[in-house]
């Protein structure tokens, strides 16, 4: 419904049989004030071993929210010189202080479409974020940015190699891992989790009650 490449992913990838940590995983994302290197270091501690990966793969943010605490460091307390003065403006209506729990779409142009626009974004000076922005100030990734943001069909092509190979990171196969019935619930805890949606304890408030 929005666009964006088709691909075939490849079958077989079984699934963990615990929950990822919460704090090993959030420390294996970049954050939103990285900058290309602290990206690309990341980036290839994950396999990922080009600059033109890292640009196809930050073309994700084509879709999606952000909130004003991931890129108010840009409006306060000085203005980010690379962002855009009218973009910077329209931002400090939605975020106008540096504690605002608002929320913003990170492609301004075409929020709900998978497209290039988020390229044209960056050349403007109109990306959210810092992990964006730097993708076209920084010259090692600037002329991907200029070729996607140009050509839209290899953007798509790039996109699906690399998402290709990321859903190829850390496979569990043979006896590793298991199948879920329930893929929001390892095997050994999918009877009781249905119990609880299905018939919760006596004296326990249903959301299906009227």
């Amino acid at each position: 419904m929005a666009g964006g490449p088709e691909f075939l992913v490849p079958l077989g990838r079984r699934d963990s049989l615990t929950f990822a940590n919460q704090t090993v995983t959030l420390a294996s994302l970049p954050g939103p004030t990285s900058n290309v290197t602290v990206l690309m270091t990341l980036f290839t501690e994950k396999g990922f071993d080009n600059f033109t990966e890292l640009a196809a793969l930050s073309g994700a943010h084509t879709f999606g929210l952000s909130h004003c605490s991931s890129f108010v460091n840009r409006l306060y307390p000085t203005q980010d010189a690379t962002l855009n003065a009218t973009f910077a403006k329209e931002l400090e209506h939605t975020c106008p202080t540096n504690t605002t729990v608002n929320t913003t779409n990170l492609d301004i142009r075409t929020p709900n479409v998978f497209d290039k626009k988020y390229y044209i974004n960056l050349q403007k000076g109109e990306g959210l974020l810092t992990s964006d922005q730097d993708l076209y100030n920084d010259s090692r990734t600037q002329q991907f940015v200029n070729g996607f943001a140009l050509n839209q069909t290899s953007f798509f092509q790039q996109f699906a190699l690399s998402m290709l190979k990321m859903v190829q990171l850390d496979v569990l196969t043979g006896t590793e891992g298991e199948i879920r019935k329930n893929c929001a619930v390892p095997n050994t805890n999918t009877s009781s989790y249905l119990y609880s949606i299905i018939d919760p304890p006596m004296g326990s408030s249903s959301s299906f009650s009227s």
